[in-house]
């Protein structure tokens, strides 16, 4: 299990290749005892005298810590009160040796007459990490809602401190403190222009020391039309910190959509204006200019197949030199065979990162609630990208005689089979 999981990380990831192939190295000199070498719970039996460990294929000597193995629970309970409206609680844990992750809390949803809602979720997690050290955090958020014909109004308040954290899920920020608010009004004129209307909204985020780190504000106008084409336009004007400078930006979007035939659709779009480099040590606004498109094609009712074009190209204002230019395609195309079989496949090219990543997933469902899911992943990176132009693809100082810097190498390769069943009672 070193080769699968370290050393082919470290293949894929040069700039943690030492700490890795180091840490694989150790774990393979220290020859303690006999381990089993792959315990989870695929491979634990419960017979009548306990647990029996199974598939001992990977069984050798080694160091105990590697049999270590980490108990997960994820439970979540919703109770509907009427329609769109619910309360609902969530909890997870985690335990791995001496450390734990724990989360719990409960959420709401409440519609309140025929177009105003509001919703409340609180949740705290307790952590204590491997070496004994216990935090613990919060979330807190609430929202409030209008939507009617003509006007339409929301706000919102949000909080999540700094020591939030859980290993079961994945929380892109902390030290948040956001409030948020939007007004829109739609007119209907119903001739060949359906409605329009403006909108604009203001948000607001500080950290936990009382810092602004962001300031939102939009002024939008969007446009229906007959045969289901649709326009929007708007203008940003925003504050984001980072590395402790606060950076005033502008950017304009327009976007656009024509769906009147049942065989296709198209659509995009452009954005443009002032962005942020994230460098940690000097970091600078420049310029940036995004473009995106996409085509829907369905020639018959049981294919479909949406194929996207994302660009983005950043400059420096002072010299006008390009810094990136980054292209992704991608294409999701779906054929329905009956009722219950479906096959899926994603395709995406990154020219940034020079790779291809494949996706392919056949499902097929018994019910609403049972369904059986067969996947295959495969992704591919050119060779430059990985071992860089000095051709030394072993690490041993030598170039490969057969090094091909364009060449595409298979970096991850995964086969997975699921299996869903609704209990109902």
């Amino acid at each position: 299990r070193l080769e699968p999981y370290l050393l082919a990380t470290a293949e894929v990831h040069p700039e943690s290749a030492a700490a890795l192939r180091a840490l694989a190295a150790t774990t393979a000199s220290n020859r303690l005892t006999l381990i089993h070498g792959d315990v989870s719970p695929k491979n634990i039996l419960i017979g009548p005298r306990g647990p029996v460990f199974l598939d001992a294929e990977c069984a050798t000597w080694g160091d105990p810590a590697f049999d270590q193995s980490a108990q997960t629970f994820i439970g979540r309970l919703r109770y509907d009160l009427y329609s769109e409206s619910h309360v609902g609680v969530i909890a997870t844990n985690r335990d791995f040796l001496d450390s734990h992750s724990r989360l719990a809390g409960v959420d709401s949803n409440f519609r309140l007459g025929r177009t105003h809602s509001m919703g409340f979720s609180a949740i705290g997690t307790q952590h204590r990490d491997l070496d004994g050290a216990d935090t613990s955090g919060h979330m807190l958020d609430a929202t409030f809602r209008k939507t009617g014909r003509n006007l339409s109004y929301s706000g919102s308040a949000y909080s999540l401190s700094p020591d939030f954290q859980t290993d079961v899920g994945f929380v892109r920020r902390v030290d948040q403190r956001r409030v948020d608010t939007t007004v829109s009004y739609t007119w209907w004129p119903e001739h060949w222009l359906l409605n329009w209307g403006p909108l604009v909204s203001y948000g607001r985020n500080w950290n936990f020391d009382g810092i602004l780190e962001d300031e939102n504000r939009l002024v939008g106008m969007n446009f229906n039309f007959a045969r289901n084409i649709t326009w929007g336009i708007g203008y940003n004007r925003d504050m984001e910190r980072f590395g402790g400078i606060n950076f005033d930006k502008t950017r304009y979007v327009s976007v656009g959509r024509i769906s009147t035939s049942r065989l296709f659709s198209i659509g995009g779009g452009f954005n443009w204006g002032d962005q942020i480099f994230f460098d940690a040590t000097n970091p600078y606004l420049g310029r940036d200019v995004g473009v995106f498109s996409f085509i829907n094609i369905r020639p018959i009712s049981q294919f479909n197949s949406q194929i996207n074009i994302n660009t983005s190209r950043f400059t420096d204002p002072v010299n006008g030199a390009e810094i990136f230019d980054v292209k992704i395609f991608r294409a999701l195309s779906t054929y329905q065979f009956t009722d219950r079989l479906l096959f899926r496949n994603i395709t995406e090219y990154n020219t940034f990162d020079k790779a291809i990543d494949l996706n392919f997933l056949v499902t097929y469902r018994v019910n609403a609630g049972t369904v059986f899911y067969v996947g295959y992943d495969d992704h591919y990176q050119q060779a430059e990208r990985l071992f860089g132009t000095d051709g030394d693809v072993d690490g041993d100082g030598i170039r490969d005689a057969f090094y091909d810097p364009n060449r595409f190498e298979q970096t991850n390769r995964a086969f997975f089979l699921k299996f869903q069943y609704l209990f109902r009672y």
